[in-house]
Order: C-alpha cells, then structure tokens, then sequence
C-alpha cells in the first residue's frame, strides 16, 4: 500500500500529461520514440513490459540468427518518412556489406528497435521511465486512468495504449490429448519448449504457417535429423519471396463481395502473367489498399473471407525468405520433412510416443502419425473471446473493452480508441497494432505499424493540454521518488 501511494503522489507531483504504453515490443516501443520526439519533454512517458529488454517482443527477442524477417530490409524501416532508415543502421552496427534486398535477422532486427528506443529516452531522460512490470487492470479514475501492476503497484495517466502485440497460441483441444504432457510442446516460444529433445526423435509440428517454419529452420539448426511431419487442414506452407515489380492494384468500383475480388485479382493476375510477372506483383501491389478493401466489405464478407479464403492469402501475402524456402524445399524432397492436410481426430500417447489420427483433407480416410513429440504451431490465439490476459480480461468486465465483431482484436474507432461495451469511444483508452486487426485487418506488420504508431502519437501530442515543462532538478526528484 506505502508503494501505491508513492506512486500516486509521484504522478501528481508532475506538472505534464502522462501517457502510458502497455506493451513493449515494436508498436509500444516506437510509439514512446514517437512520443518523446514530438512532445520535446512536455509529456511524460511509462512504457511497461515485463520482458527484460524493450523493443524485442516476440517477435524480434529471439537469439537465433536463422529467424529471418519475412520482409526486405528497404520496407522495414522503423519511420514511414525514413525508408532507409535501417539500412543505414544495419550497415553502420550489423555488416557494412548489408543490401536493400537483404532479409536480416530477427534478433538484429530487434536489437535496431531497442536502440532507437534507448537514444529517444536518453535524449529525453527526465520524460521517460520504462517499468518491468505486468498490467494486469486498468479503471477510470477521475479524468485520468489508473493501471495495477502485478507486482502490486498502482500508476495513474491522463492516456493509456494498449499494445499487446500477439498472444500466445491457444492450447489445442484434441479428442485423447492430456492436460499436461512431456510429449506436447503448448507453446514453441517458451524457454524450455526443446529443452528434453534428442536429435534423433520425430516431431509433428500442428499448423504450417510461420511458426512451423521458424520451428523447422532451428531444430535442424541445432542438429535435429528426424523426420518433421508438419500437419495443417489445408496442408498449405508459405510460399517464397520473389522479386517482382508490381502496379498498383485498381480501387476504383472495387468489388464488396470477396468472390467478386477473387474474380478480380485471377483477373490481374492473368495480366501479370501476360507482362512476364506473377501472382507476387498483384498481392504487393494490393499492400496499400488492403485495409481500405477490408473496412469496405460487410460483415458477412469479411466472415466469408475468414472462413473459405484466409489460409490461402495468408501463405501468399506473409511469405518467406528465398533462403529458408531453398531449406524447406531440400527437406521436403529428401522426405526429412512430411507435409499433411487434415483434421485430428485422435490423440494417444503410448509407450513409444504419441499416435495422432487425422481425417486426410483429400481422400476423407483416417490416417496416424507415430511422433516422439507434437508442437502446437498454429499461430497467436486468434479469438480475443479465448485470451488468456488477465489485463483484457479485467477490462472486459468492467465493461471497458469488448472484442470486435469478428473478435479478431478489440472494437476500436476509426483513431484507435478503445470502444466499450455500450458502444461508445474511449477519451482515455486506446489500441495499437495487433489489437486493431478485426478493423484494418492488415495490422501485424510493421509498414503497417509504423503508420499506426506515426497516426497515433500526433492524436495523443495535439489532444493533451500540454503545459510548460519541469526543471530538471523537479523531475530527478520526481524519477527517484518513483523509482524508491
């Protein structure tokens, strides 16, 4: 309680609007740049993550350097405005010998955010705190809001963003499947995920998107040989990048029914074809307007997308470095990899390791899979009725949040503020990046974020009332007074 009420007193000694940020991965993290820059120390910043180093998330807190980007160096600056922004880093901090074409390191690519995040602060120190922390509840406390952290402090703002990034995977309900075993892999991003594994096993990766690949890339990076059996509905793995140069996809009297824009992007891809390109061009080139195109289809279509079609844009939009699909491709060949389309209908764990039956998408027959070990691959929970945050679920019930009509993220407005349970727009509350997806969409990936971020740190500067800033010497006072 005494640690609550310091903090309390600390926030309202400071005599400028405080903006928090819930999340500490790429959308949280520039998002602080974005602010720290803008407000020249006229607002104060509280970036809490729980993980040790910001910046990083999941996504970019990886160590192995066989986790590549999905995106070309030149489209993955962290600034709209700056494009070669970290090409110029990566040449100045990774290899000097680094091109626009490159596909860089996940771990590098993280190590770029964190840097900008570290120079914005330290230019801005007296504006800037960063808590190793959980927010597990958020509550209107007047005209400010107040956050509970797990460890069991209270902070206040005037504004709080919520980015969350992705969750962890939904634990798979299969038909035999135990509660707890050491043969079923929950979640591949945790610590130990591999910790007991021999080299010499076979595993059945559940899901054959992105984590199946990176997945695949680090067990044979560390000297995994069995057979990897990798088993979706639709059987269907990113596909490689290529490049391609692409025209801009036509918006005007577009189609709002996605057979109609199926019909249109065969048709396109048709006149790629004929110019001497391929089906790459035109889902590039539909980059730009993708969330337009997807705020202008009805509910129903968008739930028709979602159920017949989404499997297949997603292994074409989010594809793979050249270089892991030549990896994948060997293996597949050599039979080091088997690839499988169906439903499980059946799990067992035996003895001798666990027997998964599946229901073959082609043929309708039953078909097992003997495995030493299953890994459930199929991707961040994408049902924000299912997560298991507790900070979402805190806000749910106090009738703060509620998920999307989709419930692919959180019902949002048009600027990113939050909407309640009676449907109206939040003043205090709002959303970045992933959360925004049942919206836009395209919202996970960073030429998409960066805009988000850019958007949203204007709204915030120009809203607040900002007033004179501090002296120094009042804000050291203020830091360590917190800090204590």
């Amino acid at each position: 309680m005494n640690s609550d009420r310091t903090n309390a007193r600390s926030n309202e000694i400071l005599d400028r609007p405080i903006i928090a940020i819930i999340g500490g991965g790429f959308s949280g993290s520039m998002l602080a740049v974005e602010l720290l820059r803008r407000a020249a120390g006229r607002i104060y910043v509280q970036l809490i993550e729980r993980g040790p180093i910001p910046g990083r998330g999941v996504a970019y807190g990886t160590q192995f350097e066989g986790h590549l980007l999905n995106v070309r160096a030149r489209n993955m600056s962290a600034y709209a405005d700056i494009p070669d922004h970290l090409l110029r880093w990566a040449q100045r901090h990774y290899s000097s010998s680094v091109k626009p074409d490159d596909f860089l390191p996940r771990a590098i690519y993280g190590q770029y955010i964190s840097s900008q995040l570290r120079e914005a602060s330290s230019s801005n120190p007296a504006a800037f705190r960063c808590i190793r922390d959980e927010a597990i509840s958020v509550a209107p406390a007047g005209n400010r809001t107040e956050i509970r952290l797990a460890k069991g402090q209270a902070i206040f703002a005037n504004r709080v963003v919520l980015a969350l990034g992705n969750f962890p995977p939904a634990d798979l309900q299969i038909p035999g499947k135990a509660t707890a075993s050491s043969r079923y892999v929950a979640n591949p991003w945790s610590v130990n995920a591999f910790a007991n594994a021999t080299n010499d096993e076979s595993v059945l990766l559940i899901g054959s998107g992105l984590t199946s690949v990176d997945v695949t890339v680090e067990l044979r990076a560390r000297g995994f040989e069995g057979t990897i059996h990798i088993l979706s509905r639709r059987g269907l793995l990113p596909q490689r990048h290529a490049a391609v140069p692409f025209p801009p996809f036509p918006t005007e009297n577009t189609p709002r029914t996605i057979r109609g824009l199926l019909r249109l992007i065969r048709l396109q891809v048709k006149r790629a074809e004929e110019r001497g390109s391929n089906w790459r061009a035109v889902v590039d080139s539909l980059r730009t307007v993708t969330q337009q195109i997807w705020r202008s289809l009805p509910l129903a279509e968008q739930r028709r997308f979602l159920r017949h079609l989404r499997s297949y844009w997603d292994v074409h939009r989010h594809r793979i470095a050249e270089r892991i699909a030549d990896q994948l491709t060997l293996q597949i060949r050599s039979g080091q990899i088997e690839t499988h389309a169906g439903r499980i209908i059946e799990y067992q764990e035996r003895s001798t390791g666990v027997e998964v039956t599946y229901r073959e998408r082609k043929s309708g027959q039953a078909k097992s899979l003997l495995v030493d070990r299953v890994v459930n691959c199929t991707g961040p929970e994408g049902d924000y009725r299912r997560v298991s945050s507790p900070l979402l679920l805190d806000m749910m019930e106090r009738g703060l949040a509620r998920p999307d009509a989709l419930s692919l993220g959180l019902d949002v407005a048009d600027d990113g503020a939050l909407v309640d349970t009676q449907g109206s727009p939040s003043s205090l509350l709002y959303a970045l990046g992933p959360l925004r997806k049942g919206k836009l969409w395209e919202s996970i990936a960073v030429p998409e974020l960066r805009v988000q971020v850019a958007a949203l740190g204007s709204l915030l500067v120009s809203a607040l009332p900002v007033e004179s800033s501090p002296s120094v010497s009042t804000s050291n006072e203020v830091l360590a007074s917190i800090r204590s």
